[in-house]
């Protein structure tokens, strides 16, 4: 009896170590992630143009679309030109992030950053989150300081919860395209080629998509592209939800895409990055 009551709960034992290893695992590298995220975001304080960049980028834009485009776009569909455009450069504002994200990941691998971190005894999947999540943060502060310049333009949310929900669902669309600019700058790892690369994904999406223009405005062969691609359905559902139009259809739309887009980047980017340099 003493036999089998020890030899079964032999693998209780063997389930528990497994469990408490995976636990620890687990907490080193949220430690990590916290770790470098912190990192990133002291680098931001220290260089804050890597801040005003895209704050400069999301005024230039809500500038030159409403003033110098928006009479005819206005005209041309019936909308309330500023009401349409503001959502839409929230979301733009946003991608900046995964610009940044690219360019700065490539700099850490040229420039022997990354190789300090791989001889650390650290996760090494938590250099990208964090460097992410610090972007996520820096994006949430370009976002409220592009917000006062589109209220004095005379931007206005239809309610503080829907400009809450909608400036969150901007961060939160930023976040996932911040990881397709982190698997580029693991696969081509060059600062100068993966700039390039960030402008060539990031400026045909964004100028064919529904941020700047309604849909129906545009080509018939190109309005199919413009509706349905991840940044036209972000910036429609961050529209709904700062206009206070019906939202649900597109916040789950955006939400879906942004699922999708993580599922796949993210392991994606650390299986590029754990390769060796």
């Amino acid at each position: 009896m003493s036999t089998t009551t020890t030899a079964r709960a032999a693998p209780r034992g063997d389930a528990l170590t497994v469990s408490d290893s995976v636990l620890s695992r687990s907490w080193e590298a949220l430690a990590d992630t916290a770790a470098i995220t912190w990192r990133d975001v002291v680098r931001t304080t220290r260089q804050p143009e890597m801040l005003s960049f895209a704050v400069v980028m999301g005024v230039f834009f809500l500038l030159l679309f409403n003033y110098v485009f928006g009479g005819a776009i206005g005209a041309g569909t019936g909308v309330d030109y500023l009401q349409f455009l503001v959502p839409g450069v929230l979301v733009i504002t946003a991608l900046q992030g995964a610009q940044q994200t690219s360019t700065g990941l490539a700099a850490d691998l040229a420039e022997g950053v990354t190789r300090r971190f791989k001889s650390l005894p650290m996760n090494q999947g938590a250099v990208i989150a964090g460097r992410t999540l610090a972007d996520a943060a820096r994006n949430t502060v370009s976002l409220l300081l592009v917000v006062p310049v589109a209220l004095l333009m005379g931007y206005r949310f239809a309610s503080l919860p829907g400009a809450v929900a909608a400036l969150t669902l901007a961060v939160v669309v930023g976040y996932a395209f911040s990881w397709l600019g982190a698997a580029i700058a693991a696969k081509v790892r060059d600062p100068e080629m993966v700039g390039m690369l960030s402008m060539f994904w990031l400026f045909p999406l964004m100028l064919a998509s529904t941020a700047f223009a309604p849909a129906q405005s545009m080509p018939g062969w190109l309005q199919g592209f413009a509706t349905y691609q991840p940044i036209s359905v972000a910036a429609d559902a961050v529209r709904s939800l700062a206009n206070g139009t019906p939202a649900g259809a597109d916040v789950l739309a955006a939400l879906a895409w942004t699922v999708m887009m993580l599922a796949v980047l993210v392991p994606l980017s650390t299986r590029l990055y754990r390769k060796p340099l």
